[in-house]
C-alpha cells in the first residue's frame, strides 16, 4: 500500500483525498531547523509573555538566563510546530496536535539558536477527538544546533485513518 503524499503546493501541507498510508517502520523522525531572531523573541513577549529577559537585551544580560531568551511559550508553540513538520516528512498523516501530557524546559533559547525537534511515535489507537482520525503518542526533545535538549515534550496527536482530510 503506498504511503500518503503531502500536497507541497498548499501553503499547508495537506493529504490528498483517499491517499492511502502504512505506517513507516522507523518511528523516529526529525525536523528541518528553524532559527529565533532577536525581533521574533521581543515580539512575541511584548504580545504573550512580557519579562525583562524576553524584551530587553540589557535587562537580559543582567538577569539570571545571562541575555535574551525566548519565551518558553514561544518555544513551546515552536515545538508543536515542529512536531507536525517532523511527522509529515516521515510520512504520517498528522493533522492536530491533541492533547500536551507534558512540557519541560531544560535550559533557555536565545537568540539565534536554531531548534530541531527529534521525534519518536507509536502505533495509532483507534480513536481521536478528531472525526476520521486516530490518535498517536509522540514523544519530543527539542534540540539547539550544538545538539544540547532544550526542552521535552510528551503529546498526543490526530492522524488520519486514510489520509482522506
Amino acid at each position: 500500500m503506498p504511503m500518503a503524499v503531502a500536497d507541497d503546493t498548499a501553503p499547508c501541507r495537506f493529504f490528498r483525498v483517499g491517499s492511502p498510508w502504512v505506517m513507516p517502520k522507523i518511528r523516529t523522525s526529525h525536523s528541518s531547523a528553524i532559527a529565533l531572531d532577536e525581533q521574533s523573541i521581543i515580539d512575541f513577549a511584548q504580545s504573550f509573555d512580557p519579562q525583562p529577559y524576553h524584551l530587553d537585551r540589557n535587562a537580559a544580560d543582567a538577569s539570571i538566563f545571562g541575555g535574551l531568551c525566548a519565551s518558553g511559550w514561544q518555544v513551546g508553540a515552536l515545538a508543536s510546530r515542529l512536531t507536525g513538520e517532523a511527522l509529515m516528512s516521515a510520512g504520517i498523516p498528522y493533522i492536530t496536535t491533541t492533547q500536551v501530557n507534558q512540557l519541560r524546559w531544560l535550559r533557555p533559547t536565545f537568540v539565534d539558536d536554531q531548534l530541531i525537534a527529534h521525534i519518536v511515535f507509536d502505533e495509532p489507537t483507534p480513536g481521536s477527538p478528531v472525526p476520521d482520525c486516530d490518535s498517536l503518542d509522540v514523544s519530543v526533545t527539542l534540540k539547539d544546533s550544538n545538539d544540547q535538549a532544550i526542552a521535552e515534550m510528551t503529546c498526543r496527536v490526530a492522524v488520519a485513518t486514510d489520509a482522506t482530510i
